[in-house]
């Protein structure tokens, strides 16, 4: 059976070149909410990007931070739109 491919943060760009997108996902932690990085293939299948440093999915802890990665990869972007829960997500970090 085959495997999907894993995208490290190290392949990013050259993952780009070849088409693919970056989605930034909202997700509920209990000390609030984070940003996971996910890519998103040309025919719309979509994984976790892993960071090469960690071995975990590459989440971004505050919204500066996922402002600053965006810009380093897009460096002519004017700006990236970081996506808010949907609403009726809990939003309570007991």
């Amino acid at each position: 059976m085959w495997n999907p491919r894993v995208i490290t943060t190290d392949a990013v760009q050259n993952f780009l070149e070849k088409g693919g997108k970056l989605d930034y996902r909202p997700i509920h932690t209990p000390k609030g909410w984070n940003w996971e990085l996910w890519a998103v293939q040309s025919n719309g299948a979509a994984s976790p990007v892993i960071s090469s440093k960690t071995g975990e999915a590459r989440v971004f802890k505050s919204s500066d931070a996922l402002v600053s990665f965006h810009m380093r990869i897009f460096p002519d972007a004017e700006g990236v739109w970081v996506p808010a829960p949907k609403s009726g997500q809990d939003e309570d970090t007991e």
